[in-house]
């Protein structure tokens, strides 16, 4: 069980990323990689859907 703790907080790094690199004047180029880094998110979480061993409150 030890990997879904892992990947959870590696969600959780990922979500706070996106929020910061969009906030704070970000330029263009900032916006397009947190879009490409919420696309990975999104999708992984997707494919976790599939093991309820995984709560997370946002998918």
């Amino acid at each position: 069980m030890g990997i879904f703790e892992d990947i959870k907080e590696w969600m959780a790094f990922c979500d706070e990323l996106v929020y910061q690199m969009r906030d704070f004047k970000s330029s263009e180029y900032k916006k397009g990689v947190a879009d490409g880094v919420e696309m990975a998110v999104d999708m992984l979480k997707s494919y976790l859907k599939e093991y309820p061993e995984l709560n997370d409150p946002k998918c």
